[in-house]
């Protein structure tokens, strides 16, 4: 069933979320103890607890979210550390949760019939980072009239999707929606993506950017701070991968506090290094 077919509810706190059992699993894993966090969430996710399915199911699809606790397991064990039971490989929990919004939204993010819905799914249910992952597949999936599409999304920092295949039209709509943003964005005209100084500042002060400015701020002397950035961003080698780093989902932790935490700071330096081409170095 498509996701068209559903109605889109209002963002609620999902079903186990208030349990004393779940939250305490949340934050050993948001301390980074994978080991403690992910058998706990593994056996709520079994007793049927719909955030530790969603919190799971969104582990084991984003490859930056999982530490070494899990990469040194046997595949088995890691199999059954993520997934329910069934097939080969086991399945992922989202569609055990399916009652929740969502886990309906990333259902369906994950059928190629799908469109736009997504997005007002993921705004209504305010999950923006969510939001930007979903706008990024739709254009990688070269979803028809995204010059149309995305001023409506209300994210600036969405427009240079559509900017490339836009008709001259396109354009006037995008540069009316992008009006009043902080910054243009660095790569909507190629000019501006060698402006080292403009990106630094989008870097500085965009809130799509806080996972890389959050990390340097907590890594990196001040004085050290621009270049960290630069340096950061240089290795993901991925505008598209900046939009969608942190928080698996904000009904569970907020960007900030995943952002803060030793977990969000683990998560963004793996993406980091699973964008580095080793045979380089």
């Amino acid at each position: 069933m498509l996701f068209a077919a559903l109605v889109p509810l209002p963002a609620a706190a999902l079903s186990g979320q208030d349990e004393p059992a779940f939250g305490a699993a949340l934050a050993l894993w948001l301390a980074d103890d994978e080991a403690a966090a992910l058998p706990a969430l593994a056996a709520l996710a079994q007793s049927d607890n719909r955030a530790a399915q969603i919190l799971l199911g969104l582990i084991d699809r984003e490859p930056a979210l999982q530490g070494p606790f899990l990469a040194h397991l046997p595949r088995a064990q890691r199999l059954e550390m993520l997934r329910a039971p069934g097939g080969l490989s086991g399945r992922n929990w989202l569609a055990f949760a399916i009652t929740e919004p969502l886990a309906q939204a990333w259902v369906a993010l994950a059928d190629v019939r799908s469109g736009p819905e997504i997005i007002d799914a993921f705004r209504t249910l305010d999950e923006p980072r969510a939001l930007r992952e979903a706008a990024i597949t739709l254009a990688a999936r070269a979803h028809p009239s995204l010059d149309l599409l995305i001023p409506g999304w209300g994210d600036p920092e969405l427009l240079y999707l559509a900017w490339s295949t836009a008709t001259s039209e396109g354009r006037l709509r995008i540069e009316a929606a992008q009006a009043g943003a902080p910054l243009a964005h660095a790569l909507m005209m190629p000019q501006q993506v060698g402006d080292g100084a403009a990106l630094v500042h989008w870097l500085t002060v965009s809130p799509a950017a806080a996972p890389l400015s959050t990390l340097c701020a907590a890594l990196c002397p001040a004085a050290d701070r621009d270049a960290c950035l630069l340096g950061a961003y240089g290795a993901l080698d991925s505008h598209n991968a900046v939009l969608t780093l942190g928080s698996p989902a904000e009904a569970l932790v907020p960007q900030a506090g995943f952002l803060a935490s030793a977990r969000g700071r683990a998560s963004v330096l793996r993406r980091i290094l699973l964008s580095v081409d080793m045979s380089r170095r």
